[in-house]
């Protein structure tokens, strides 16, 4: 018996890998033929493979239910002045190396403005959000949560454990007497995204 992928529609298939996003895997499964089949109609229909960083975000979005971030289409005043400040925030405290949004930050304010161009502007998956508290031991833990997680809008539950920094000499309540927190949403399209805006300002600002 010949392969059954001779009978299938290459249709189907292109429309299943391009625009549903399936992996070659996923299709094979969903169809009931082998992936070297599907290879053969994606050739055939001269479909491009995707590289090795789209396949991954490509099914994470597709068999791990991860959404991929959705930008907002820029058309009023305020939008563009939220798109600056988040930018600009992240390239003074964000992480620009690895695979992961990070921003940290001990200041309430600059933490709500920076969340609200990730929900606003990039239009993040939510359950993606996480957050982490750096404190020190004379710190009261379960209110820093209590505050955070208010202030941020992320359940308790997307905290991961906090980091308490031992051994250093003094308090830091005073300095920062709630801690600094860090947020993190592991997206390096995202991340990539928030780079080429810091390159575009970079490069107007500099002029």
């Amino acid at each position: 018996m010949g392969d059954l992928s001779s009978v299938i529609d290459g249709q189907e298939i292109v429309k299943l890998y391009s625009d549903y996003k399936l992996s070659m895997q996923q299709i094979a499964d969903k169809l009931h033929i082998s992936s070297s089949g599907v290879r053969h109609h994606l050739v055939k229909h001269g479909i491009h493979r995707r590289s090795l960083s789209e396949a991954i975000f490509s099914i994470n979005a597709t068999r791990f239910g991860k959404e991929a971030f959705k930008l907002k289409n820029i058309t009023t005043t305020k939008d563009r002045e939220l798109l600056i400040a988040g930018t600009m925030l992240y390239w003074g405290e964000g992480a620009k190396k690895g695979g992961t949004v990070n921003f940290v930050n001990s200041n309430p304010e600059m933490i709500v403005v920076f969340l609200r161009f990730l929900r606003k502007i990039c239009g993040i998956s939510e359950d993606r959000l996480k957050a982490l508290i750096h404190l020190y031991p004379d710190h009261d833990e379960e209110r820093l949560i209590n505050f955070w997680s208010k202030v941020t809008q992320i359940p308790r539950k997307r905290f991961y454990r906090s980091f308490v920094h031992i051994g250093k000499a003094g308090t830091y309540k005073r300095r920062s007497q709630y801690g600094t927190l860090a947020l993190s949403y592991s997206d390096k399209r995202l991340l990539n995204t928030i780079l080429a805006w810091i390159d575009e300002y970079k490069s107007k600002l500099g002029k």
